[in-house]
């Protein structure tokens, strides 16, 4: 199992900076503290375009899931947008199971991911 880890890159584009944020690991209440204060320092910087790439997402939690929908709130709140980015195929499921897959835009190229974000 990989350990939990997040990594942000900012990446330029023609209508402002896209936060690209990488989840390894897993997201879940014993995780999810050190995600939402990650992404709060970047949302503090009114940084408001996130994408998450969760190629390496193992594993995702209802806790994990409340802290996306709280940071969507947030972002769209802001005029922004966030999409999660090659999901694998287990939290695909999870997501869509549960309905979120109807909310968040989800991509399974990066140059789609962009695209969506602008």
């Amino acid at each position: 199992m990989k350990p939990f880890s997040i990594d942000v890159t900012e990446s330029p584009s023609a209508t402002g900076t896209i936060d690209e944020v990488r989840v390894c690991g897993f997201l879940d209440a014993h995780t999810v503290n050190a995600f939402d204060a990650r992404l709060q320092e970047e949302l503090d910087r009114d940084v408001n375009r996130f994408l998450l790439d969760f190629e390496e997402l193992t594993y995702i939690s209802s806790a994990g899931i409340g802290s996306l929908m709280v940071l969507l709130q947030q972002v769209r709140r802001n005029g922004g947008e966030l999409v999660i980015l090659n999901p694998q195929p287990k939290v695909y499921s999870v997501l869509d199971l549960l309905g979120f897959t109807k909310i968040f835009h989800i991509a399974n190229d990066r140059e789609a991911a962009l695209q969506e974000l602008g």
